[in-house]
C-alpha cells in the first residue's frame, strides 16, 4: 500500500474521533539514536501532523526514551505512524550496531562498512545515517581516494594498468584489492598508497603485512583488511598488520531498533 493510500484508509478508520491528540515515538530497548535529518516534511504526504525530533543522532538512548512527539487529529497520527517508525528504526539499529563495532576495535583501527552498495537505493540515506552516528565510514578510508575493486583492475587490464590509471585522476591515494602477499608487494611498488587484503584469511593478511615491512615499504602504505569481519576479528586483524577493516554484513544486517508509537493524551480545546 502507498503513501496516499494509506492516508486515505487512515481517513476513513478515524473519522469520528475528534479533536487532537499527542503521541510519542519511543525506545523500548537501549540502542543509538540515528535518523533524525531523515524525517522531514518535504517528503511526508499530506496531514500526519505535526513533529518535534526530541534527539540527536549519536544519542545514546534507553528504553523509554522518547524520539519524537506527534500531535494531530488521529488520522494524522496514523499516517505518521507508518512514515516515522521505518526509518527511525533502521537507522538507529545501524548506529547501534556500528557503535558496538568502533567500540570494540582497538586504537588505531578503523573501522569502515562500504557493503551500502548491496542495499536498494531507498535504505542508503538510512544507512549512512545509521553509520556516521555510530562512528563507521562509509568507506574505506577518510577523505578523497581512487577504490580499485578486483573487477576494476581486471577491466582495466591488470594491477599495473590499474593503478596508473587510478593516479592519473590525482583524486587522493590508490585503494587497490589484493589476495595475496605477492600482489601486495607488486601493488605497493607499482604505488597504491591502500591495500586491502580481500580474502577474509588474517593468514593472508599478516603475510601481506610480513612481506611489506621485509620490503621496507610498510611505513608507505594503508594495510587494510576485509571479507566477512566480524567483530570477533577485529583485534586479531590489528595484530595482523591492519590499520582499517571492512565490515560488511556484521553491519548490513544489523536488527532494527525496537521503536513504538505510543499515543498519550488527547489535547483539549484545540481545533
Amino acid at each position: 500500500m502507498n503513501a496516499i493510500a494509506a492516508a486515505d484508509v487512515s481517513r476513513a478508520l478515524f473519522a469520528r474521533v475528534r479533536g487532537r491528540h499527542r503521541a510519542v515515538v519511543e525506545a523500548v530497548e537501549d540502542g543509538i539514536g540515528a535518523g533524525a535529518g531523515l524525517i522531514d516534511y518535504a517528503a511526508a504526504p499530506d496531514g500526519c501532523g505535526r513533529w518535534t525530533m526530541r534527539f540527536a543522532d549519536g544519542q545514546a538512548l534507553r528504553a523509554g526514551d522518547v524520539l519524537v512527539e506527534i500531535e494531530g487529529q488521529a488520522a494524522e497520527l496514523g499516517v505518521a505512524e507508518d512514515f516515522v517508525l521505518g526509518p527511525l528504526g533502521f537507522a538507529c539499529g545501524v548506529a547501534t550496531r556500528a557503535r558496538r563495532l568502533r567500540d570494540a576495535a582497538p586504537a588505531g583501527l578503523s573501522v569502515a562498512c562500504g557493503g551500502w552498495k548491496k542495499l536498494p537505493a531507498a535504505l542508503k540515506p538510512c544507512l549512512r545515517a545509521g553509520l556516521a552516528a555510530g562512528g563507521v565510514l562509509p568507506r574505506l578510508v577518510a577523505g578523497d581516494f581512487i577504490y580499485l575493486s578486483k573487477n576494476a583492475v581486471r577491466l582495466l587490464g591488470g594491477v599495473a594498468e590499474a593503478i596508473e590509471a587510478g593516479r592519473a585522476l590525482e583524486r587522493g591515494p590508490v585503494a587497490v584489492q589484493v589476495r595475496s602477499a605477492a600482489e601486495a608487494l607488486a601493488a605497493t611498488r607499482l604505488g597504491a598508497g591502500v591495500i586491502m587484503v580481500d580474502t577474509g584469511d588474517l593468514a593472508d593478511l599478516a603475510e601481506a603485512h610480513s612481506t611489506l615491512v621485509d620490503a621496507s615499504l610498510r611505513d608507505g602504505v594503508t594495510l587494510a583488511f576485509g571479507g566477512g569481519v566480524t567483530l570477533e576479528q577485529l583485534e586479531p586483524a590489528h595484530r595482523a598488520g591492519a590499520q582499517a577493516v571492512d565490515v560488511g554484513r556484521a553491519i548490513l544486517d544489523a536488527p532494527l531498533l525496537d521503536l513504538r508509537m505510543r499515543v498519550v493524551e488527547p489535547i483539549s480545546g484545540r481545533p
